[in-house]
């Protein structure tokens, strides 16, 4: 068996450390859409689509492009999640994805076309290759907020 001088294996210790401990580091991802404070509650029986598992909701008059709330087939205690309407190739608060009835979003512009199922609002057509911006979302005493 080979034995390493101490020297040399605390060395390579403490780099593997450094190495792991910084990219843990790592800012959360930076979208392509300016940020704008989002700080929304509401009530979602107010909103029959957002009863429906795979329904949604826009919100107009919240983040960059208007926010789309949408409702995940699965069952859990936060089955919400938001997404900012900005397409990520088009970027402009006036060109806004829609969602329609099968949590898909498209953009009326380029085409783009970004998944809402699982909240991760990636794009399954281009020509936009970054996801849409998510929100953080909590669903308690029967309210969902919607934060940054």
């Amino acid at each position: 068996m080979v034995q390493f001088p101490r020297r040399v294996f605390q060395t390579v210790l403490f780099c593997f450390f450094f190495i792991v401990g910084t990219n843990s580091c790592k800012k959360d991802y930076t979208s392509v859409v300016p940020y704008i404070v989002v700080n929304m509650d509401f009530n979602p029986t107010n909103y029959i689509e957002l009863n429906i598992p795979g329904g949604s909701a826009f919100f107009p008059y919240a983040g960059y492009g208007g926010i789309i709330i949408f409702k995940d087939l699965v069952d859990s205690d936060n089955p919400f999640y938001a997404y900012d309407a900005t397409c990520t190739k088009e970027v402009s608060s006036l060109i806004r994805v829609t969602a329609n009835g099968s949590g898909i979003a498209t953009c009326p512009k380029c085409g783009s076309q970004f998944i809402l199922f699982g909240g991760n609002g990636s794009p399954i057509k281009g020509p936009a290759s970054e996801p849409l911006k998510q929100y953080r979302t909590s669903f308690i005493g029967g309210r969902i907020g919607v934060r940054n």
